[in-house]
């Protein structure tokens, strides 16, 4: 039994640790200002413009075409070395005893180009790469660590609608943590780097601005990169419009072999802050749910198929506040994730795959359950939230902090992550950061961190954009 718990903790805190660690380390200016920039909250993606070119005639046509073919980038290099405590409060603290110590490196470019050849044609690419700067295949082949990460070209209809057609980002929802709405981009937010640009899908879409007003109509097309075909392939419309100070976002997501999905937008602002909300019904699952773990270690689980005619809800709101005059941004989320378990059901399940694991110790279907129980456990609650503040010029203009917290309000676990950061030069930094795991043993973040464990990390980042 002792065995069978290390193993899981083991795996539980591989997992989820490595992920946060990593995520520390790849970090490029943590503890600065936040932007908060409504517009491209609710926009579609940010992506670097071309420079003007100072030409003459039309100044919009001269900002709208350039001669030259923009080609630009970032580099970011971090070495952070950590340590972490496993029970710092259950046991016997030695500050200089850490119970592991882990050394992690991170190398990694993006480069991109912008061409501009006509007013009403554009061209856009970026690729990234990053060390290790090769994979090897099962046949011992060394594939170098290069993805196209954007690749699309846009076009203007006789300036009544835009069309483009590529891979992209696709702005979606409006939350900043946690976005139920958005269930067309690749990537989920990661909650310790919510600011990183995510992996969007190929896809086709046209932008249909209402003449004479803010108001935009937004059609998909998008297409299953792994398996393109008509079943295969999704049709979503998005509308915003402008009410007031407040504008509002209508969409709806079809593909034939997964759930239909109907969300809801709104950003403004509200006094000194700005807020944000969206909402998502959808008709089906495309998550697979534990149903039953037997004490011989059968896993029974309900798919797409299972769940087809069940309605799932799915709700956020949040806030965020700025003052440049004080340096300071706060940014907070509520999540309510209507794919969670019930507590009853997680208990029992949890306690359930537990006995089992416990029976079936060092067998051939120990791993599998112990998956299994990792997959229960992530993103298992109901009730979520989350908030970021961020403060820079602190004593002296090198001198920044910052400070992530977030729950599972469910069953009461999660993290906290402060990080006091120094900008030695204008392109080099230091950060000292630690990470601190919450919650009941059987909670989500405690479980899939092996318990309670704090861990120290120092990060040297240089990171810069060309």
């Amino acid at each position: 039994m002792k065995n069978m718990v290390r193993h899981s903790r083991a795996l539980a805190a591989a997992l989820f640790l490595s992920a946060a660690i990593a995520a520390g380390a790849q970090e490029t200016g943590t503890g600065q200002d936040i932007e908060m920039d409504l517009d491209a909250l609710f926009g579609e993606e940010v992506v670097e413009s071309a420079e003007s070119v100072p030409v003459a005639g039309d100044p919009v046509s001269a900002a709208l075409k350039t001669e030259s073919v923009r080609i630009g980038g970032s580099f970011s290099a971090a070495l952070t070395p950590s340590a972490t405590w496993d029970d710092p409060w259950g046991g016997t603290f030695d500050p200089f005893d850490p119970d592991h110590t882990a050394l992690s490196a991170s190398l990694k470019s993006t480069l991109f180009f912008d061409a501009r050849p006509a007013e009403d044609f554009r061209v856009y690419g970026s690729a990234k790469t990053g060390w290790p700067f090769s994979t090897e295949t099962s046949d011992s082949i060394a594939v170098p660590n290069i993805a196209i990460f954007e690749l699309f070209s846009d076009i203007s209809l006789d300036d009544r609608a835009f069309l483009r057609f590529g891979k992209s980002t696709v702005k979606w929802g409006v939350g900043y943590f946690w976005s139920p709405a958005d269930v067309i981009n690749l990537e989920q937010i990661n909650i310790l780097d919510a600011d990183a640009q995510r992996e969007g899908p190929i896809h086709i879409r046209l932008n249909i601005p209402v003449q004479g007003t803010q108001n935009n109509l937004y059609l998909y097309t998008i297409l299953d990169e792994s398996d393109v075909d008509f079943e295969t392939t999704a049709l979503a419309g998005k509308a915003e419009f402008l009410l007031g100070k407040y504008e509002f976002g209508l969409g709806g997501y079809y593909r034939k072999d997964t759930a239909e999905r109907a969300m809801f937008t709104l950003t403004g602002p509200l006094g000194d802050f700005d807020i944000f909300g969206e909402a998502m019904v959808s008709r089906g699952s495309a998550k697979t749910f534990i149903t039953d773990i037997s004490t011989a270690g059968l896993i029974s689980s309900s798919g797409v198929e299972d769940n087809r005619e069940n309605l799932y809800f799915s709700a956020s709101t949040g806030f965020m506040y700025s003052s440049q005059k004080d340096n300071f941004s706060v940014i907070g989320q509520y999540y309510y994730n209507g794919e969670g378990y019930s507590p009853t059901d997680r208990d029992a399940l949890v306690a359930d795959a537990k006995l089992a694991m416990a029976d079936l110790a060092n067998s051939a279907q120990w791993p599998q359950l112990a998956s299994s129980l990792v997959n229960l456990a992530y993103g298992s609650g109901r009730h979520y939230a989350a908030m970021s503040l961020s403060a820079s010029e602190l004593f002296a203009e090198e001198l920044s902090a910052s400070l992530i917290v977030v729950a599972n309000l469910s069953d009461g676990s999660g993290l906290v992550k402060p990080t006091a950061t120094w900008k030695v030069a204008d392109n080099f930094s230091l950060s000292l950061s630690p990470l601190f795991i919450f919650g009941p043993a059987d909670g989500e973040y405690a479980f899939l961190a092996g318990g309670n464990p704090v861990t120290l990390s120092l990060g040297e980042t240089l990171s810069g954009s060309f």
